[in-house]
């Protein structure tokens, strides 16, 4: 995917969280389903990227409801890829 936008911000940002995304499986070890597993909050948690702005403040631009959603249509993915 080739952004259009050139800050270097979002680049890292949506590298880091595409890295994140594409480590979380489908089934946890004992191949219960990730949604059902205990692991799922570990993978929601996971995506707490925090950024430094220009100021040297930081921030946490992903909300939980946001890395829900991020983690389930992962998932769902992955799992429609698989059929």
């Amino acid at each position: 995917m080739k952004l259009k936008s050139k800050s270097i911000l979002l680049k890292d940002t949506i590298e880091k969280l595409d890295e994140q995304l594409a480590t979380i499986p489908t089934h946890d070890i004992q191949g219960c389903p990730i949604e059902d597993s205990m692991d799922f909050s570990m993978y929601v948690d996971s995506l707490d990227i925090t950024i430094r702005d220009e100021s040297g403040e930081l921030h946490n631009p992903i909300n939980n409801k946001f890395a829900e959603a991020l983690v389930h249509d992962e998932i769902k993915t992955k799992q429609q890829e698989d059929n």
